[in-house]
């Protein structure tokens, strides 16, 4: 294995211009760095990168947390993160499935920190202990004015927004289907829903689902008591594409019978039967954003300004 001392001796210099080359610190001449990187390339040499992240004090690494591994809606937040981070020399380490478990959360912190990560962009989570000595940025956040970056989804405009895409002189009352109200962005876009349909005057049942109920629970959930309710609001696409499913075996017609609204515009909102109307939150500007504010708290810019991300209304045929 080709060592940093043999680049040197192949390259008559020392080891600490190899060094400064590598780490592209310090004053180096034009034809010495071409000079050592094409032998670096010749003889296809890694650095070792434990040493380093000793020497810079710095891994050039990155830990993204995200709740659920089978949501599109978080893959595409990765991939607006990595579009910003990857091109900036970043490597990206991904914790999936924490949910709102804070044991898994804290072990997720744990691997990062002994990996000697630059910054952690983190899904949004109750935090108990202080993570602040290094960048740290949370996504898919309420609007909470502390010392924590938060990118925050314009929860407020989609709950008004999801109400106007089921309002007609047909509804009577509709089922919000939610996830608990003690996440704090659940419970802003919830109030935003139950503000909008008060002001039209629309009754309304709330329906908590857990985190442990599977989709197919929390479809049968839905449509329990249908017969009540002319339109469903849920928790996502995801949740909606189930209760479309469940509907069309118990001989219901949508939106005929009850008009349904899914959120985040996931790609399967396309292809069910009807197509979903939907709230689309940009996940992939959501994570350019998140990363953009990260790199900046790792140069040293300390502001800790809430970034707001308008949502976009996607109406299709299960509203009417």
């Amino acid at each position: 294995m080709t060592t940093i001392r043999d680049i040197a001796k192949l390259a008559n210099v020392s080891v600490a211009t190899v060094s400064r080359i590598i780490n592209n610190s310090g004053k180096v001449s034009k034809d010495t760095r071409e000079k050592v990187n094409q032998i670096i390339n010749e003889t296809n040499y890694h650095p070792n990168q434990v040493a380093r992240t000793l020497y810079q004090k710095r891994s050039k690494m990155i830990g993204i947390i995200i709740p659920f591994i089978e949501n599109v809606f978080y893959a595409r937040i990765i991939n607006g993160v990595q579009s910003v981070l990857q091109p900036a020399g970043y490597t990206c380490l991904v914790s999936f499935g924490v949910g709102s478990d804070s044991k898994k959360y804290q072990n997720a912190i744990n691997s990062f920190l002994q990996n000697n990560i630059d910054g952690i962009i983190s899904s949004a989570f109750d935090l108990h202990e202080n993570y602040y000595h290094i960048p740290f940025v949370m996504y898919d956040s309420a609007n909470i004015n502390d010392n924590i970056v938060r990118i925050v989804s314009n929860n407020i405009k989609g709950g008004t927004e999801i109400v106007d895409l089921i309002s007609n002189n047909q509804i009577k009352k509709v089922l919000i289907q939610h996830l608990p109200l003690k996440l704090p962005t659940v419970n802003e876009r919830v109030a935003s829903i139950i503000k909008e349909l008060n002001k039209k005057q629309l009754n309304y049942t709330l329906q908590e689902i857990s985190e442990k109920d599977t989709y197919n629970i929390g479809a049968k959930k839905a449509l329990k008591n249908i017969q009540n309710y002319d339109a469903i609001i849920t928790v996502n696409d995801i949740y909606a594409a189930h209760i479309l499913k469940l509907a069309k075996k118990q001989k219901l017609n949508v939106p005929e019978d009850f008009q349904l609204v899914g959120y985040d515009n996931n790609e399967l909102s396309e292809f069910t039967t009807p197509t979903l109307s939907t709230i689309d939150q940009q996940p992939e500007l959501i994570g350019k954003t998140a990363a953009e504010r990260l790199l900046e708290m790792i140069r040293g810019e300390k502001s800790t300004e809430n970034s707001l991300i308008d949502i976009k209304v996607v109406k299709r045929e299960s509203t009417k």
